[in-house]
């Protein structure tokens, strides 16, 4: 194993997260803020130089990295950022518990959207808007973020940005893995830049406009307010956070395909048509089901398509109470927390391509069934699917629900309510954010589930694997 590489790159990672941490000092001086936040930013980032120039100090002769190198460096990189990033509110007094506040900057990275907090007016502006800069970075994630900035290594960094890609198929739109990075990269922005313009244009103060399309391009669901969403009392604003939810919980890759101009391949897409049926047919059904509940049509169909789109891209944001819901739309909603966006998104979850391909699977098998000599093979998009992504899916596939009920037996130790300690699982593992079943949020659970929780958000992001070889000793072994 090269150790030193590891210590290296991290080195530089850390050094990276300084850079960021200007944007919550250069908001503290804007809006004159105590000078006990500006010296916990400023602290937090000479923590973070000092650690970032030990580690860089002597650049290792071999930089070969290999899988299980590339696995050690993105389970690290997201504890790392995730501690160093909740320092500043804890040197600042505003979430004092360090448990507390490496549960929320970790929500924050990883663009889950859960929180501990019972109301947002605790933070300044400057960690509130820090708050939503962690979901703005990790949507895309933090190290295909630094991977477009930093050196390319002889392109060793495929084996750090496979790990860290959400999907279950990893592949590079262009030759080169950094201008791959660059690509996606420019392309989230640009669609992060053009929300902040428009909810801008609507009426909401660029702060606000700031945090919002933050929290919704990350697909994370920060809110800056108590009531989230439904503090702004505008049809407008939530119609178009709907609708970019939506447009973040597509495969950027599928982007990068109508800039070349090649628009027919992006609406032959199965996991976009999939994508787009279960939000048609899980909106109808919760609407038929709740819209006695509300006095208009206009008032039921914009909170339904509101709820549907944020709990399937994972982005968490609650507008309408959905505690009165009947228990049929509470289902469809778990159902949906578990499906995800898509792959390659910014969304969590467990994937709108590994359901196609199980879907396929299953049809498969019960065609093999019926006709016992027939040879069946997997097509997505008309294009064959290995076999060893097959099996790899249906491996995934148990490992998930075995960590998910894990999840849920420890969770039942703070809660009784099922659905709470159901959803919660869920939604940490998934990276979604809400509770179903009770007004509280995640306080509800002892700080040791908050540290357990903190490491399933971490998991969930990178799907699984890379966290959970992490903790295995084998992996540290020489062999």
């Amino acid at each position: 194993m090269n150790k030193r590489m590891i210590g290296y790159l991290l080195a530089k990672l850390l050094l990276i997260e300084v850079g960021l941490l200007l944007v919550p000092l250069v908001t503290a001086f804007i809006y004159g803020e105590d000078l006990k936040i500006k010296l916990s930013i400023l602290l937090t980032m000479a923590l973070l130089t000092l650690f970032g120039l030990l580690g860089t100090h002597l650049k290792p002769k071999h930089q070969k990295l290999y899988t299980k190198e590339g696995l050690i460096i993105v389970s690290l990189c997201w504890l790392l950022w995730s501690f160093f990033g909740a320092l500043p509110f804890v040197f600042s007094g505003q979430i004092p518990n360090l448990v507390d506040a490496f549960f929320e900057t970790t929500s924050g990275f990883t663009s889950t959207g859960a929180t501990i907090l019972t109301s947002t007016n605790v933070l300044s502006h400057s960690l509130l808007l820090w708050r939503s800069f962690t979901q703005l970075i990790g949507g895309m994630g933090v190290l295909v973020f630094a991977l477009a900035i930093l050196d390319n290594y002889q392109n060793n960094n495929l084996e750090v940005m496979q790990a860290e890609m959400a999907g279950p198929v990893f592949g590079k739109i262009v030759a080169k893995l950094k201008n791959t990075a660059q690509i996606l990269y420019l392309i989230y922005f640009i669609l992060f830049v053009i929300l902040t313009v428009i909810l801008w244009i609507t009426g909401l103060s660029f702060y606000d406009s700031l945090i919002t399309a933050m929290a919704t391009a990350g697909t994370g669901g920060f809110a800056g307010y108590e009531n989230n969403i439904a503090y702004h009392n505008n049809s407008l604003v939530t119609n178009i956070i709907s609708i970019s939810m939506i447009l973040f919980g597509i495969n950027f890759n599928l982007y990068y395909l109508l800039l070349l101009g090649k628009i027919r391949s992006f609406f032959k897409n199965e996991e976009l048509k999939l994508y787009l049926i279960i939000i048609i047919l899980s909106s109808l059904a919760i609407w038929l089901n709740v819209k006695n509940l509300y006095p208009s049509f206009q008032e039921s169909v914009e909170k339904v398509f509101f709820q549907v789109s944020s709990t399937l891209t994972s982005t968490g944001f609650s507008h309408p109470d959905i505690t009165p819901w009947p228990l049929f739309s509470q289902v469809i909603l778990l159902g949906l927390m578990f499906c995800g966006g898509m792959a390659g998104s910014t969304a969590g979850g467990f994937k709108i391509m590994r359901v196609l391909i199980l879907l396929k699977l299953v049809k498969n098998q019960m065609l093999a069934t019926l006709y016992p000599n027939r040879i069946l093979s997997l097509h997505i998009d008309q294009a064959p699917l290995d076999r060893q992504i097959q099996d790899d899916i249906l491996k995934y596939s148990i490992v998930y629900v075995m960590i998910l009920s894990s999840l849920i037996l420890i969770l039942s130790v703070d809660s009784n309510d099922f659905l709470v300690a159901f959803s919660a699982a869920l939604s940490s593992l998934n990276n979604v954010g809400p509770i179903l079943g009770t007004p509280q949020n995640f306080n509800l659970f002892s700080p040791v589930n908050k540290v357990i929780l903190s490491i399933i958000m971490i998991a969930g992001r990178l799907e699984i694997y890379p966290l959970l070889l992490f903790f295995l000793p084998r992996t540290w072994s020489k062999i």
